[in-house]
Parts: structure tokens; C-alpha cells; sequence
């Protein structure tokens, strides 16, 4: 059976995700850990160590919002929970962690656009699932859909598509706005990048417009 279940947090809301590990932790009555990875790559983007350290500082306390949230609502179902903060590469943090603490079972997440069997190429979930040895549960997220509202349901869901195409987002340099039924999010990424994330507003569908070169 489970005794141990990873449930790997970028901060966004992934709530389908943390209700499926949940309901088999409380069949197995397993212990859930929840973790969340400093992404290197963001902080070495940073220009200035005082920047960088201010990164840091900020990265690991949204991993302390994000983890607690997930003890939460373990506790909440009479779960044992633990949460941990690593730094380093988000996937080889994760299989690493996986494998040093013995987890059993892995549930991650995934927007794949062509479902659970075909994952956006250089997405955390897709590689975890390669290099894990500890088995993946994953929960497709692209069927869970909900309406955009507000700016800040915006900014989650572009962070959440470009994560799934293999960027950090390092900036949110205006306020997205909307035309008609589609938010438009300007983002800027840690490799440089600068793209448009246009977002239906009914839906959450997505689709990303680079801009420049």
C-alpha cells in the first residue's frame, strides 16, 4: 500500500491535484508530504545579489504559504502531513525527494493540451514521469477548467501555461487587461522572453503569442 505521497506545489492553485492525493492518502491513511522547489533558474536571473537574496526570501515564503495549505487540509481529513522546501532544479528536486524519502506515490499535475498520455514537451510533470521510479499519479488539469474573473486568476493561469511550455515566468511587467472575452497577460520570462498569454475568460483555455525575437 501507500504509506508515503508526494505532492510536489508551484504556489498555483491546484486544487483538483491536492484533493486527489488526499483521497488516497485517507484510503491508505498515508502521510503527505508536500513540497515545494526554489527554482534555480529563476534566482540566477536575478542582477544583483541583493536581488537575488530578495527572491530567494520571497520564493521560499510563497513555498510556506503553499505547503501549509496543504497540511491544512490534511489535517482537516485527519491526515499526518510534512512539508519541505529544496532548491534546485523544480524536476530532479522532485524525483530526488521522492527517492530519498521513500516516497510511494507522486501526484502532480498536468495542462497537457492532448491529455494525460501526451504531455507538453518540457513540463515538470512530463519529466518527473520520465525519471521518477516512484510511480506518478497524474490529474489532467486542462479538463478542469474555470472562468478568469479577475487580474490575479489571470496572472495564475498564464504562470500555469507557461510552466507547461518549460518557463518560469520572472515578471508580470503590466496589468493584464481584457477585451471583450479574453485577458491578455504580458509576461516576461527568466530566459529573457517576453510573451502575450491570451486567456478566455469563460473557459481558461490559453494560448501564448511571443513577442520580439
Amino acid at each position: 500500500m501507500y504509506d508515503r505521497i508526494l505532492v510536489p506545489t508551484d504556489g498555483t492553485d491546484q486544487t483538483p491535484v491536492v484533493e486527489q492525493a488526499l483521497n488516497v492518502a485517507e484510503l491508505a491513511d498515508a502521510t503527505v508530504h508536500a513540497l515545494y522547489v526554489v527554482n534555480e533558474k529563476a534566482l540566477d536571473y536575478q542582477p544583483s545579489e541583493s536581488g537575488r537574496k530578495k527572491t530567494r526570501d520571497a520564493r521560499r515564503e510563497e513555498g510556506e504559504e503553499a505547503t501549509a495549505e496543504i497540511v491544512e487540509k490534511a489535517e482537516e481529513r485527519g491526515l499526518d502531513a510534512v512539508t519541505a522546501i529544496e532548491e534546485g532544479k523544480p524536476a530532479a528536486t522532485i524525483v530526488n525527494y521522492a527517492d530519498d524519502e521513500q516516497m510511494d506515490m507522486v501526484v502532480m499535475g498536468t495542462h497537457g493540451r492532448s491529455g494525460v498520455d501526451r504531455y507538453v514537451l518540457g513540463s515538470v510533470t512530463e519529466q518527473v514521469v520520465r525519471k521518477s521510479e516512484t510511480p506518478v499519479l497524474t490529474v489532467n488539469l486542462a479538463r478542469q477548467r474555470r472562468a478568469v474573473r479577475d487580474d490575479e486568476t489571470a496572472i495564475e493561469r498564464a504562470r500555469q501555461v507557461l510552466a507547461d511550455e518549460g518557463h518560469e515566468v520572472a515578471e508580470v511587467p503590466e496589468d493584464p487587461y481584457r477585451e471583450s472575452n479574453t485577458w491578455i497577460v504580458r509576461t516576461e520570462t527568466a530566459s529573457g522572453e517576453t510573451y502575450n498569454v491570451h486567456i478566455d475568460a469563460a473557459s481558461g483555455e490559453a494560448r501564448l503569442a511571443r513577442i520580439g525575437r
